[in-house]
């Protein structure tokens, strides 16, 4: 049976998820994607009557199981997620992944 995987989702600050991904490829994750995100909470500021956006990046990580408690501790701390609007960290069972696996290709002289 293959095994398990787990999907680590991170919303941080814009502009920080390029440098958690690199941090990740030095950890041996190739299965990471960043994008951009906007949007309003219950506690946005508001200007004139309308809520002001507010600008995050969704890194969303595909891990094997044995490896996503050591990777979500990583991702907190990495990302500041303790410190006040910071973002948010989710982790979730996957059923169905097949992670990204990048060839081995020799070295260019």
């Amino acid at each position: 049976m293959p095994a398990g995987y787990k999907l680590i989702t991170c919303v941080i600050e814009a502009g920080r998820g390029a440098g958690l991904i690199e941090q990740l490829r030095g950890r041996g994750v190739a299965s990471a994607n960043v994008h951009l995100a906007r949007g309003a909470g219950k506690g946005s500021k508001v200007r004139r009557g309308v809520a002001l956006y507010a600008r995050r990046e969704m890194l969303t990580v595909l891990v094997e199981s044995g490896q996503a408690d050591e990777l979500f501790e990583f991702l907190h701390g990495a990302a500041d997620i303790g410190k006040p609007h910071a973002g948010m960290l989710l982790m979730e069972k996957v059923y169905r992944a097949e992670p990204l696996r990048l060839p081995e290709l020799p070295d260019e002289t």
